[in-house]
């Protein structure tokens, strides 16, 4: 063997004894190391929450229509003493001109007045005078960027077992067909029972994002909350004019079952309702809309509920033409409708 191949071999043997002796070749196939998990973000303690806003809620009692005393709750909006609660929780006192009582967690037992109200969303506005002990006011969040899955707090005095707190999540969106015209629920699984109407479901951080108003009795942790941006839209007019104006155009619409939908080809996000009625004479019917008629969009914006047409209907301007998409026969039109106030 010449003297180069023996130094060819020299290195060889080299190569392949570092190579023997490395981590990877010692670990075949081996792959780089995977990155450690993110951190789990840590949740807001629940008694941290609960102590920052407990306090903002009080106790409605009135005298009911029977004679009796009807039981509700609601919560602190701002330092003037504004208190929101759900209509139906005063609704017998305005009819009788009976007292409606605010009591706090420290006792405190405040007349309260009726600042204004909309029984068509079942929110009121009450004032009370907190003199020189202010109670802590609950901010207003952002019901639209709820998530289903969010954890959720439900405060208020079921069965005037003040200051009660249950826990749960936000079960389901845009429930509608429950109670009125403008339904938009929130879901949640939260315990909610008789007296807590009008109380608020509270984010996790510390935000009011509904107020909780009905329980379907007949199934198990099904709450509903009316969405606090449904309270924002309207409390500009509670306050300037105690009550809440509105437009319409004289249609009333329901919703499209999923298999309905499945036939209309409505598909994806599209839901869409169908138009069951058309008052002759006013804007729907000037603008050509008839009954079995699929509205698709107001303004661009997608309709997704009864409730949500009638809201999208209601907050636009009277005497300001509004864009209508609809299917009809398989083909889509757009038309346009003049909205006037609603009486």
């Amino acid at each position: 063997m010449t003297l180069f191949r023996l130094q060819c071999c020299a290195c060889l043997l080299v190569w392949l004894g570092l190579l023997l002796s490395s981590p990877l070749a010692q670990q075949p196939g081996a792959r780089p190391k995977p990155r450690p998990p993110a951190p789990v973000p840590q949740l807001p303690n629940i008694a941290d929450v609960v102590a920052r806003t407990n306090g903002g809620v009080v106790n409605i009692q009135s005298v009911s229509e029977d004679g009796g005393t009807s039981i509700g709750s609601g919560f602190c909006l701002d330092a003037k003493g504004e208190i929101v609660t759900n209509f139906h929780v005063i609704r017998d006192a305005l009819k009788i001109g009976g007292p409606i009582l605010a009591v706090t967690q420290d006792g405190r037992i405040l007349t309260a007045s009726v600042r204004g109200y909309d029984e068509a969303t079942d929110l009121a506005l009450l004032e009370v005078d907190l003199g020189q002990q202010p109670l802590p006011t609950l901010p207003l969040g952002d019901s639209d960027a709820v998530r289903v899955g969010d954890w959720v707090i439900a405060i208020g005095s079921p069965f005037e077992l003040d200051h009660t707190v249950t826990v749960g999540i936000i079960s389901g969106k845009g429930r509608s067909g429950l109670d009125g015209a403008y339904d938009d629920f929130l879901q949640t699984d939260a315990a909610i029972n008789f007296g807590n109407s009008g109380g608020p479901l509270v984010a996790l951080t510390g935000e009011v994002i509904g107020i909780n108003t009905l329980v379907l009795a007949r199934g198990q942790g099904l709450g509903f909350a009316i969405p606090v941006n449904i309270l924002k839209e309207i409390l500009p007019d509670l306050r300037a004019m105690g009550r809440v104006r509105r437009s319409s155009i004289g249609v009333e619409a329901v919703d499209i079952s999923a298999l309905d939908r499945r036939g209309l080809g409505l598909t994806g996000a599209v839901r869409g309702v169908r138009v069951a009625k058309v008052e002759r004479g006013l804007p729907g019917d000037q603008a050509g809309l008839r009954r079995g008629d699929i509205v698709v969009t107001v303004e661009g914006t997608p309709v997704m509920s009864s409730g949500h047409f009638n809201r999208l209907i209601a907050r636009s301007r009277p005497g300001t033409a509004i864009q209508i998409r609809i299917r009809r026969e398989e083909k889509e039109y757009t038309v346009a409708a003049i909205p006037i106030e609603k009486k």
